[in-house]
């Protein structure tokens, strides 16, 4: 007798799948149907969980984002560092998934999907997370909402095109050292503002 997945494990699988699929043969190649037959499930089970492949996109950056935020869970490091340096090798790190954007409007669905899972995993977390942090007067979730702009800006000028690693370097460290005055220690974020400085150098 074949053991009955959860429903939980079902979408995993399904995501899994799609992840590889998507990496194979770009998100614009890969239609419902092929992420069905490698699930070796029935239509009706497929349905149940993706409407769509839009849909699954947004499944499998809404886990990838999950992931990136309980890096703010760990209170021995100052949250904006931390969300940094992990975003910065994290995002897209789900199977091939930035290089499956082959198209325009795969590039917007992705950048949409990433928008809306920031807000939903890592803003909460890290208005919590400043609490204590800023400096008095300043709300911390308004720090968050700033410095999560800042980041949704900079996805969209590279995944777009618009600007190389360099100018995404020379933009951040610019942001963040006008983010720095609001923290109650400013000086948290220098290394990475230096760090940043060196990815900017000609």
């Amino acid at each position: 007798m074949r053991n009955r997945l959860s429903k939980t494990d079902r979408r995993t699988m399904i995501l899994d799948a799609a992840a590889a699929l998507f990496a194979a043969k770009g998100v614009d190649g890969t239609e419902m149907e092929d992420i069905r037959q490698a699930c070796g499930i029935s239509r009706g089970g497929l349905y149940h969980h993706f409407a769509n492949r839009r849909d699954v996109l947004d499944g499998l950056v809404d886990r990838e984002i999950s992931a990136l935020a309980r890096v703010l869970d760990d209170e021995s490091q100052s949250p904006l560092p931390a969300i940094l340096r992990a975003g910065s090798g994290h995002l897209g790190a789900e199977t091939g998934l930035l290089s499956a954007l082959r198209t325009g409007a795969d590039r917007q669905d992705y950048l949409a999907a990433v928008d809306t899972a920031l807000i939903r995993h890592v803003a909460p977390r890290l208005a919590l997370r400043l609490r204590g942090q800023v400096r008095d007067g300043v709300d911390p979730e308004h720090v968050a909402e700033l410095f999560l702009t800042v980041n949704a800006h900079i996805n969209r000028r590279q995944i777009l095109g618009h600007w190389d690693n360099r100018a995404a370097a020379a933009f951040a460290g610019t942001a963040l050292r006008a983010l720095a005055p609001l923290l109650a220690d400013p000086d948290q974020l220098t290394p990475m503002i230096s760090t940043l400085a060196g990815k900017d150098a000609p």
